[in-house]
């Protein structure tokens, strides 16, 4: 299985014109870059051969907040830059006034050459301090460490979870970012971790399920009973772990929607009081003041605790449930070379399949889960509306 889906991805890639370098770029070439952006909200940026954005996806779930506020795509490198700080600032996330209240550090990473990032990087700077004068905010942006091989190689083991550990350790740097690139385009419209996560799951079951209904048609008739019996524990195990996914994180209902509804919440109340506090007079921050600052503060904290919570014991027993999967699968397998049906004999006639599965499982996925992409987006928009600092500009 892995090594087919593996042969997936180099075979879209292909497709695609794919095959391309990392780095700061130069318009003789056909690079890409990552380039992190994070305040506290995190976004991270792929950027073309001509330093334009070409996808844009969250890191962290306040990541989504700015998402919502603004498109990022087809603007350059340092204007996608300034937006986020627009975004930040008029939000909350970034403090006027009396800085010690708030945390206005700014790091952007890229990958790629270091001494080409770091050009970029001053490019980005240049601007961006601009932007914060005209917000009336100090703050540091700081070159963080650049985005390593180890870094993308981590990236592509979260959104291209079908591919072998071994094969995406053996990538070069550009193949990882084209992974990278192709999986955010087709979550750019899901302002919601969890979504992301249960979307690339899903695929990954999906592409599998094509190969193993593909092999099980190789069976001879006297032996389909026990490589039926193994494709139904294989096909039991995914429906439950994505029902229990969907049960647990994705729906609405959900324990840890409800904390999420909550977090956001606290977010809000916290950082609409933390400006107001940062832009009164001096005389006028009493201890009262601080205090209730402080206990802002607090349930801001308890709610992203419990968030992390449920989120834990949420996947705790995905966990439990993906080791069933995987022991379905390799039962599967084990049944099939019993039956004296080679995998690697079917792999191109199996990659061709997946390849035309693709589109098929886009459309479906989006169906069935579309009710939850819209919620997604639009608790962002709710959460907008009111937040920002005093004398701020009107929420997008």
């Amino acid at each position: 299985m892995k090594k087919t889906i593996a042969l997936l991805g180099a075979t879209i890639m292909t497709a695609t014109g794919a095959f391309v370098f990392t780095g700061c770029n130069s318009a003789s070439t056909n690079e890409k870059t990552v380039m992190n952006v994070s305040l506290n909200p995190e976004v991270e940026f792929v950027l073309d051969e001509n330093d334009k954005v070409i996808s844009v996806n969250a890191l962290n779930e306040e990541g989504n907040l700015i998402l919502s506020a603004a498109v990022f795509e087809g603007k350059s490198a340092d204007a996608a830059v300034d937006l986020f700080i627009e975004s930040s600032a008029e939000m909350g996330f970034l403090v006027s006034g009396d800085v010690s209240l708030g945390d206005n550090q700014i790091e952007i990473s890229f990958s790629g050459d270091q001494a080409a990032a770091e050009k970029l990087f001053n490019d980005v700077k240049d601007k961006a301090h601009a932007k914060l004068e005209e917000f009336g905010v100090q703050a540091q942006i700081q070159l963080k460490e650049g985005i390593s091989q180890e870094d993308l190689q981590e990236l592509v083991a979260k959104c291209a979870p079908y591919l072998d550990a071994a094969e995406v350790q053996a990538m070069e740097a550009e193949e990882l970012i084209e992974i990278i690139y192709e999986s955010r385009k087709e979550t750019a419209e899901f302002y919601s971790q969890e979504l992301k996560n249960a979307y690339y799951e899903a695929k990954a079951h999906a592409m599998e399920k094509v190969e193993l209904d593909f092999l099980k048609s190789k069976v001879s008739d006297a032996q389909a009973i026990l490589i039926e019996a193994a494709y139904d524990l294989y096909t039991g195990a995914v429906a439950e772990l994505e029902q229990q996914r969907y049960d647990l994180l994705v729906s609405e209902e959900s324990d840890y929607q409800t904390a999420l509804a909550n977090f956001r919440a606290a977010k809000k109340e916290y950082l609409n009081y933390r400006n107001e506090v940062a832009n009164m007079e001096q005389d006028a921050v009493t201890d009262a003041v601080l205090e209730a600052l402080d206990i802002y503060k607090q349930n801001l904290d308890n709610a992203e605790a419990l968030l992390e919570e449920m989120a834990s014991i949420a996947n705790k027993t995905l966990d439990t449930l993906k080791a069933t999967v995987k022991s379905a699968y390799d039962s599967f397998i084990s049944a099939l070379e019993a039956a004296s049906v080679k995998v690697d004999e079917h792999i191109d006639d199996i990659s061709k399949m997946q390849k035309d599965e693709h589109g098929k499982f886009v459309d479906d996925f989006e169906n069935k889960h579309g009710e939850c992409i819209d919620h997604a987006k639009q608790s962002w928009e709710d959460m907008k509306e009111g937040m920002g600092r005093p004398g701020g500009k009107e929420d997008k």
